[in-house]
Protein backbone atom coordinates (compact mmCIF):
# COMPACT_ATOMS: atom_id res chain seq x y z
CA UNK A 1 0.00 0.00 0.00
CA UNK A 2 1.19 3.46 -0.49
CA UNK A 3 1.51 5.67 2.04
CA UNK A 4 2.67 3.14 1.67
CA UNK A 5 5.86 5.68 6.08
CA UNK A 6 9.06 4.95 7.99
CA UNK A 7 7.90 2.33 10.61
CA UNK A 8 9.92 3.44 12.80
CA UNK A 9 11.28 -0.14 13.41
CA UNK A 10 13.89 0.98 11.16
CA UNK A 11 12.70 -1.64 8.92
CA UNK A 12 10.52 0.38 6.31
CA UNK A 13 10.55 3.88 5.56
CA UNK A 14 6.12 5.19 5.44
CA UNK A 15 4.11 4.05 4.79
CA UNK A 16 2.86 2.29 4.82
CA UNK A 17 2.11 -0.35 4.02
CA UNK A 18 1.98 0.20 0.21
CA UNK A 19 4.12 2.55 -1.34
CA UNK A 20 4.89 4.26 1.40
CA UNK A 21 4.09 1.62 3.86
CA UNK A 22 5.48 -1.37 3.00
CA UNK A 23 7.72 -0.25 0.30
CA UNK A 24 9.57 2.14 1.99
CA UNK A 25 13.15 0.61 2.85
CA UNK A 26 15.75 3.63 2.81
CA UNK A 27 16.42 2.32 6.40
CA UNK A 28 15.89 -1.23 6.19
CA UNK A 29 19.82 -2.03 7.79
CA UNK A 30 19.75 0.01 10.81
CA UNK A 31 19.47 -1.50 14.26
CA UNK A 32 15.96 0.00 15.97
CA UNK A 33 16.03 1.31 19.49
CA UNK A 34 13.63 0.05 21.91
CA UNK A 35 11.26 3.00 21.68
CA UNK A 36 10.64 4.90 18.21
CA UNK A 37 8.20 7.73 17.10
CA UNK A 38 8.16 9.25 13.37
CA UNK A 39 5.90 11.38 11.49
CA UNK A 40 5.96 11.81 8.15
CA UNK A 41 4.39 14.73 5.83
CA UNK A 42 2.94 13.67 2.08
CA UNK A 43 2.29 14.98 -0.80
CA UNK A 44 0.71 14.01 -3.92
CA UNK A 45 -1.14 14.45 -7.66
CA UNK A 46 -2.78 11.90 -9.13
CA UNK A 47 -4.51 10.81 -12.05
CA UNK A 48 -3.63 7.94 -14.39
CA UNK A 49 -4.89 5.04 -17.12
CA UNK A 50 -5.38 3.07 -14.33
CA UNK A 51 -7.92 5.19 -12.26
CA UNK A 52 -10.84 7.70 -13.85
CA UNK A 53 -9.76 10.41 -11.32
CA UNK A 54 -7.48 12.70 -11.04
CA UNK A 55 -6.70 15.47 -8.29
CA UNK A 56 -4.13 15.63 -5.37
CA UNK A 57 -3.68 14.99 -1.71
CA UNK A 58 -1.87 15.73 1.29
CA UNK A 59 -1.50 14.15 4.59
CA UNK A 60 0.27 13.56 8.21
CA UNK A 61 1.06 10.03 9.48
CA UNK A 62 2.56 9.65 13.58
CA UNK A 63 3.68 5.81 13.76
CA UNK A 64 5.07 4.44 17.15
CA UNK A 65 7.41 1.26 17.79
CA UNK A 66 8.81 -0.46 20.36
CA UNK A 67 11.90 -3.29 19.74
CA UNK A 68 13.47 -5.61 22.20
CA UNK A 69 15.96 -8.30 20.90
CA UNK A 70 14.83 -9.03 18.06
CA UNK A 71 11.30 -8.81 18.02
CA UNK A 72 9.69 -5.04 16.86
CA UNK A 73 5.94 -4.17 16.93
CA UNK A 74 4.69 -0.88 15.66
CA UNK A 75 1.33 1.27 14.34
CA UNK A 76 0.63 3.81 12.03
CA UNK A 77 -2.57 5.94 11.14
CA UNK A 78 -2.66 8.76 8.06
CA UNK A 79 -4.62 11.78 8.10
CA UNK A 80 -5.63 13.00 4.40
CA UNK A 81 -7.28 16.13 2.88
CA UNK A 82 -7.95 14.74 -0.71
CA UNK A 83 -9.41 16.46 -4.06
CA UNK A 84 -11.05 13.94 -5.67
CA UNK A 85 -12.37 15.13 -9.29
CA UNK A 86 -12.94 18.69 -7.95
CA UNK A 87 -14.38 17.99 -4.22
CA UNK A 88 -12.44 18.17 -1.17
CA UNK A 89 -12.64 15.17 1.57
CA UNK A 90 -10.53 14.86 4.86
CA UNK A 91 -10.39 12.00 7.09
CA UNK A 92 -8.48 8.58 8.31
CA UNK A 93 -6.84 6.26 6.23
CA UNK A 94 -6.56 2.69 7.20
CA UNK A 95 -4.70 1.71 10.24
CA UNK A 96 -1.68 -0.41 9.90
CA UNK A 97 -0.11 -2.82 13.06
CA UNK A 98 2.95 -4.65 11.81
CA UNK A 99 5.25 -7.04 13.83
CA UNK A 100 8.87 -8.25 12.96
CA UNK A 101 11.34 -10.59 13.90
CA UNK A 102 14.89 -10.04 13.06
CA UNK A 103 16.89 -13.32 12.43
CA UNK A 104 20.32 -12.28 11.57
CA UNK A 105 22.47 -9.40 12.25
CA UNK A 106 26.11 -8.32 11.85
CA UNK A 107 28.27 -5.84 10.80
CA UNK A 108 27.51 -7.06 6.73
CA UNK A 109 24.19 -8.53 6.82
CA UNK A 110 20.70 -7.74 8.39
CA UNK A 111 18.00 -10.21 7.80
CA UNK A 112 14.15 -10.69 9.41
CA UNK A 113 10.60 -11.22 8.06
CA UNK A 114 7.72 -9.42 9.02
CA UNK A 115 3.95 -9.04 9.11
CA UNK A 116 1.65 -6.16 8.27
CA UNK A 117 -2.20 -5.76 9.09
CA UNK A 118 -4.24 -3.28 8.18
CA UNK A 119 -8.13 -2.14 9.53
CA UNK A 120 -10.73 -0.56 7.10
CA UNK A 121 -10.42 2.70 8.65
CA UNK A 122 -10.51 4.75 5.72
CA UNK A 123 -13.11 5.46 3.64
CA UNK A 124 -13.12 3.29 0.38
CA UNK A 125 -15.54 5.60 -1.36
CA UNK A 126 -13.08 8.43 -1.32
CA UNK A 127 -10.19 6.66 -2.08
CA UNK A 128 -8.63 6.85 1.59
CA UNK A 129 -8.89 2.64 2.63
CA UNK A 130 -9.43 -0.44 1.11
CA UNK A 131 -12.60 -1.24 2.75
CA UNK A 132 -11.37 -4.39 3.76
CA UNK A 133 -8.78 -5.50 5.82
CA UNK A 134 -5.19 -6.66 4.64
CA UNK A 135 -2.44 -8.85 5.44
CA UNK A 136 1.01 -8.56 4.15
CA UNK A 137 3.55 -10.78 5.03
CA UNK A 138 7.20 -10.19 3.94
CA UNK A 139 10.84 -11.16 4.35
CA UNK A 140 13.33 -7.99 3.81
CA UNK A 141 17.06 -8.30 4.04
CA UNK A 142 20.25 -5.85 3.66
CA UNK A 143 24.12 -6.10 3.04
CA UNK A 144 26.38 -3.45 3.77
CA UNK A 145 29.90 -3.22 2.39
CA UNK A 146 31.86 -0.12 2.71
CA UNK A 147 30.17 3.03 2.61
CA UNK A 148 27.41 1.04 0.34
CA UNK A 149 24.19 -0.83 1.46
CA UNK A 150 21.72 -2.77 -0.70
CA UNK A 151 18.43 -3.75 0.34
CA UNK A 152 15.67 -5.71 -0.95
CA UNK A 153 12.04 -7.12 0.10
CA UNK A 154 10.07 -9.49 -1.12
CA UNK A 155 6.02 -10.34 0.25
CA UNK A 156 2.43 -11.37 -0.38
CA UNK A 157 -0.58 -8.84 -0.03
CA UNK A 158 -3.75 -10.22 -0.21
CA UNK A 159 -7.51 -9.17 1.04
CA UNK A 160 -8.97 -11.25 4.06
CA UNK A 161 -12.27 -11.19 2.26
CA UNK A 162 -14.46 -13.75 -0.55
CA UNK A 163 -12.21 -12.71 -3.53
CA UNK A 164 -14.75 -12.48 -7.16
CA UNK A 165 -12.04 -14.17 -9.85
CA UNK A 166 -14.18 -12.30 -12.25
CA UNK A 167 -13.89 -8.65 -10.22
CA UNK A 168 -10.92 -6.17 -11.21
CA UNK A 169 -10.77 -4.05 -8.06
CA UNK A 170 -7.71 -2.24 -9.54
CA UNK A 171 -4.95 -0.20 -7.75
CA UNK A 172 -6.22 1.11 -4.68
CA UNK A 173 -6.66 3.50 -2.45
CA UNK A 174 -5.43 6.59 -4.03
CA UNK A 175 -3.68 7.92 -0.66
CA UNK A 176 -1.96 4.00 -0.66
CA UNK A 177 -2.42 2.32 -3.45
CA UNK A 178 -2.42 -2.17 -3.87
CA UNK A 179 -4.32 -4.68 -5.86
CA UNK A 180 -6.43 -7.25 -3.68
CA UNK A 181 -3.79 -10.03 -3.97
CA UNK A 182 -0.07 -9.24 -5.06
CA UNK A 183 3.42 -10.10 -4.56
CA UNK A 184 5.30 -6.91 -3.38
CA UNK A 185 9.19 -6.31 -3.78
CA UNK A 186 11.11 -3.59 -3.25
CA UNK A 187 14.90 -3.02 -3.85
CA UNK A 188 17.27 -0.33 -2.82
CA UNK A 189 20.78 1.34 -3.02
CA UNK A 190 22.00 3.67 -0.57
CA UNK A 191 25.23 5.75 0.03
CA UNK A 192 27.11 7.16 2.99
CA UNK A 193 28.03 9.96 1.96
CA UNK A 194 29.11 11.55 4.89
CA UNK A 195 28.90 10.75 9.22
CA UNK A 196 25.47 11.47 9.36
CA UNK A 197 24.20 11.84 5.18
CA UNK A 198 22.57 9.34 3.65
CA UNK A 199 21.49 8.96 -0.21
CA UNK A 200 19.02 6.33 -1.09
CA UNK A 201 17.72 4.97 -4.87
CA UNK A 202 14.92 2.38 -4.94
CA UNK A 203 12.34 1.15 -6.59
CA UNK A 204 9.29 -0.92 -5.45
CA UNK A 205 5.86 -2.65 -7.05
CA UNK A 206 3.41 -4.91 -6.73
CA UNK A 207 2.05 -8.15 -9.55
CA UNK A 208 -1.01 -8.94 -9.21
CA UNK A 209 -1.71 -12.98 -8.75
CA UNK A 210 -4.81 -14.76 -8.40
CA UNK A 211 -7.30 -11.96 -9.63
CA UNK A 212 -6.89 -9.65 -12.43
CA UNK A 213 -5.19 -6.40 -11.80
CA UNK A 214 -2.65 -3.86 -12.21
CA UNK A 215 1.36 -4.04 -12.49
CA UNK A 216 2.93 -1.37 -10.35
CA UNK A 217 6.12 0.24 -10.12
CA UNK A 218 7.65 2.90 -8.70
CA UNK A 219 10.84 5.03 -8.55
CA UNK A 220 12.85 6.90 -5.31
CA UNK A 221 15.20 9.20 -4.34
CA UNK A 222 15.66 9.49 -0.73
CA UNK A 223 18.35 11.75 1.05
CA UNK A 224 18.56 11.59 4.66
CA UNK A 225 20.37 13.02 8.17
CA UNK A 226 20.47 12.72 11.81
CA UNK A 227 22.66 11.91 14.74
CA UNK A 228 21.96 10.37 18.05
CA UNK A 229 18.41 10.06 18.46
CA UNK A 230 16.27 12.42 15.47
CA UNK A 231 16.93 11.34 12.11
CA UNK A 232 15.11 13.80 9.06
CA UNK A 233 14.78 12.49 5.59
CA UNK A 234 13.40 13.98 2.33
CA UNK A 235 11.86 11.34 -0.42
CA UNK A 236 10.65 12.15 -3.87
CA UNK A 237 8.95 9.27 -5.62
CA UNK A 238 7.58 9.25 -9.17
CA UNK A 239 4.69 6.43 -10.59
CA UNK A 240 6.38 4.62 -13.11
CA UNK A 241 4.03 2.19 -14.07
CA UNK A 242 0.28 1.22 -12.34
CA UNK A 243 0.67 3.63 -9.17
CA UNK A 244 -2.23 6.19 -9.88
CA UNK A 245 0.29 9.12 -8.62
CA UNK A 246 2.34 11.07 -10.80
CA UNK A 247 4.79 12.46 -8.19
CA UNK A 248 5.04 12.59 -4.53
CA UNK A 249 6.71 14.25 -1.95
CA UNK A 250 7.76 12.80 1.47
CA UNK A 251 8.99 14.46 4.48
CA UNK A 252 9.67 12.59 7.58
CA UNK A 253 11.16 13.12 11.08
CA UNK A 254 11.82 10.49 13.62
CA UNK A 255 12.97 10.08 17.46
CA UNK A 256 14.22 7.33 18.60
CA UNK A 257 14.14 6.51 22.67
Amino acid sequence: MLVRIALASGLLASTASADHHHDEMATVAETPREFDASVSLIAASYGSPTTTYAGDYEGVIPALSWSRDRYSVGASAGLYRILLNGLDDVGLGDVTAHASLRLHADDHLYAGVMLMVTAPTGDEIHGLGMGHTMAMPMAYGAWTTGRFTFAATGGYSRALVQMEANHDHGVWPLVDPMNMSELTWAASASYAIGHDLRGTARVAGGIPIELEGHTRVIGAARLGWGARRLDTAVEIQTGLVGDPFTIRGLVETALHF
